[in-house]
């Protein structure tokens, strides 16, 4: 299956029905309802709650598709508020679309898509596309909320639009590498990831995962 390159990442404000029928236009042929589930996090900086991160995950049979969202209101020197919204869709356990979206105190500053097009991913980025050759991606960043990596070593990026290294560091924890040397911390219980930790140079967010919704 190909995707087209019109598709677009899920506007601002996209609500539950918006996502079951970009999933219906995604993937043809899966008919509804699909299951859902839907995680819950708080971001916490310094013991506060400054934002929710919320990740939505719908599948059936071998189809899959997920959203994450977030939203977050805090002071540095000046107020900041950053919203981001992350969409991946697989078919047969290979991921055949992702998008990657971003503001900053109401400016867009990324708006990405990775398509996949026969042996090749279609990496778009504004107006500037690149074809390049690759073997199927498995395991993109959004995967990570709801499958332990315990097999892999690699994770695709849907911002970044590379594969990163992640490793086990500890029992259930993993650590993400960043481009810029940064590091992200994700930690599982049951399947499913409970904390992930932001180590930035001048701070350091936790997304804590407060509950777990699930539909047929």
């Amino acid at each position: 299956m190909i995707l087209k390159s019109h598709l677009t990442c899920i506007p601002v404000g996209a609500t539950k029905m918006m996502l079951i029928l970009f999933l219906t236009a995604l993937l043809p042929g899966i008919s509804l309802p699909a299951q859902e589930r839907k995680l819950i996090y708080n971001v916490i900086r310094n013991g506060n709650i400054i934002g929710t991160l919320d990740l939505i995950e719908l599948t059936q049979g071998e189809k899959r598709f997920l959203s994450l969202t977030s939203d977050v209101k805090t002071r540095f020197l000046l107020t900041f508020h950053l919203y981001s919204s992350e969409t991946a869709a697989y078919d047969g356990g290979i991921m055949m679309y992702s998008s990657f979206f971003e503001k900053q105190n109401g400016s867009v500053t990324a708006n990405k898509r990775t398509i996949c097009d026969g042996k090749n991913y279609k990496l778009v980025d504004k107006e500037k596309t690149e074809v390049v050759t690759s073997p199927p991606i498995r395991y993109n960043l959004l995967l990570l909320y709801v499958t332990i990596p315990e097999k892999i070593d690699k994770v695709y990026s849907d911002n970044h639009q590379k594969l990163l290294d992640i490793k086990k560091v500890e029992h259930n924890k993993y650590r993400l590498t960043l481009p810029n040397g940064n590091f992200n911390y994700y930690t599982y219980e049951n399947g499913v990831c409970t904390k992930v930790e932001v180590e930035r140079t001048l701070f350091t967010l936790q997304f804590v995962l407060t509950r777990i919704i699930t539909k047929n």
